[in-house]
């Protein structure tokens, strides 16, 4: 291949931590009809991916652009590339071959030591500007009618593919069937201490603090307390749905105010629930609490559930032996009034050593969860969530959150369903199986640990 033939950027990357920019770029000056040759956009499974790449630098390439990051720069497969790359601008006579592009500050390499970059760090689009303007001012050649097909092509494989077939769907939401019909707003009697009053850890019920009082469901109860060390006097009442809808004008409560109160209450409501089933909180990144349970309190076998239209049988706490770790299924909830009432929950899994003790280092504990489910498909965690909901509500078609006395906001399990148009196959496989066969309880673990250390 003559050395006029060259007319690819080539882009030098650390794997994995700059994929996403990688594609980013790839799909921009693709679009404009640069050829670009990247390995996230070329490299197929099976691949002698490092021959590959050196051929393409070595032949293809009529630039490289490098990118430019203080971890990316320490990959002895970006420093190779580096001096390829070098003795290409040598044998070229082009001592621009070589492009930085500044994603983070870095210090440069001797090799590009002097070479001015390209700065994408305050902006990507400012960056990619000046970058374009750089290849059209030296007539870098382009308009190739192929190159975005290549691209669309190397995006695609292996992507899921569209079937024309009904799917049902199972959500994450379990609609508000029943709440109370009034709010209140309750203050402490004069000469009572505040303090206490505006703690919502005091209150027997759900409260959020407001002003002088709370805002709850709750009405002081005989003795004209709403905790046990709480003397109260309801102050003001009205209507739930009014409540939603127009806010609490009189206490200077907005629309917006009334549905973050309204969705504190319902997450209190699902707190203080889990909490009595023995579940255990673990607070994350969002400051959310989420509620598993240890070997002890959670069925230790698979948890059959059967709502007729929906049934099957998941684990919701498990062991790896090749990692050493127990697994816990998790879930949090938050309670939402569009596009209708509803608690909408969010999955996640935690770790433990003992089966009884969360593992509290951060970093650990985020390993395990990129890891460990990395190879669970979607039918698996739907299984699990209506395996959870079966258990919480010890087999019936409702949860009930008390808050009040004599009141609840009432939950209506399974989880809502709806109707897709098509079928999403996964890549490479056939039409899944109605019944979505699972892994016996025996396996799981093990099982689970070799599949996502392949």
């Amino acid at each position: 291949m003559s050395e006029t033939e060259r007319n690819a950027l080539f882009i030098s990357h650390a794997t994995p931590e700059d994929n996403h920019f990688v594609r980013w770029l790839g799909a921009k000056l693709t679009a404009m009809g640069y050829e670009v040759w990247a390995d996230v956009m070329r490299l197929n499974g099976g691949d002698d991916w490092s021959r590959k790449l050196e051929d393409a630098l070595r032949k293809r390439a009529a630039k490289m652009l490098l990118v430019c990051t203080p971890t990316g720069l320490e990959k002895q497969g970006v420093r190779n590339e580096i001096q390829i790359a070098s003795d290409l601008a040598r044998k070229l006579d082009d001592k621009a071959f070589i492009i930085p592009l500044r994603l983070e500050a870095y210090e440069a390499p001797f090799l590009v030591a002097q070479t001015q970059y390209i700065d994408f760090k305050v902006s990507w689009a400012r960056g990619l500007a000046e970058l374009v303007k750089l290849l059209r001012d030296g007539q870098f050649p382009r308009g190739s009618t192929r190159a975005m097909d290549t691209w669309l092509d190397a995006q695609s494989a292996g992507s899921d593919k569209l079937v024309e077939r009904p799917e049902p769907l199972v959500s994450n939401w379990l609609q508000v069937s029943r709440q109370p019909e009034r709010i209140h707003f309750c203050e402490s009697p004069v000469g009572a201490q505040l303090e206490p009053f505006l703690n919502r850890l005091n209150h027997t019920y759900p409260a959020v603090p407001h002003r002088t009082g709370v805002v709850t469901f709750a009405v002081p109860d005989d003795e004209g307390r709403l905790g046990p060390t709480l003397p109260a006097k309801k102050v003001a009442s009205m209507l739930t749905e009014e409540f939603l809808h127009t806010g609490w004008p009189l206490l200077g409560i907005e629309p917006y105010q009334a549905k973050r109160m309204y969705s504190d209450l319902g997450s209190q409501a699902f707190d203080r629930f889990c909490q009595r089933r023995g579940l255990k909180g673990i607070i994350g990144s969002g400051k959310r609490i989420s509620w598993w349970g240890d070997v002890k309190t959670a069925p230790p076998g698979q948890v059959r559930f059967d709502w007729g239209f929906r049934r099957g049988s998941r684990q919701i706490v498990g062991q790896s032996g090749k990692r050493g770790v127990h697994w816990h299924y998790a879930l949090n909830a938050e309670l939402r009034t569009s596009p209708l009432w509803h608690l909408r929950l969010s999955p996640r899994l935690v770790f433990s050593q003992n089966g009884m003790d969360a593992i509290d280092d951060v970093k650990r504990s985020h390993s395990l969860r990129r890891s460990f489910a990395k190879g669970w498909r979607n039918a698996r965690w739907r299984d699990m969530l209506c395996a959870q909901l079966w258990w919480l509500a010890d087999g019936r078609a409702e949860i009930r959150l008390p808050v009040a006395i004599d009141d609840a906001i009432a939950l209506t399990v399974p989880p809502m369903q709806f109707s897709c148009p098509v079928t999403v196959l996964e890549g490479g496989e056939l039409p899944p199986d109605e019944d979505d066969p699972d892994i016996p309880a025996h396996g799981w673990g093990d099982e689970l640990s070799e599949e996502n250390e392949a």
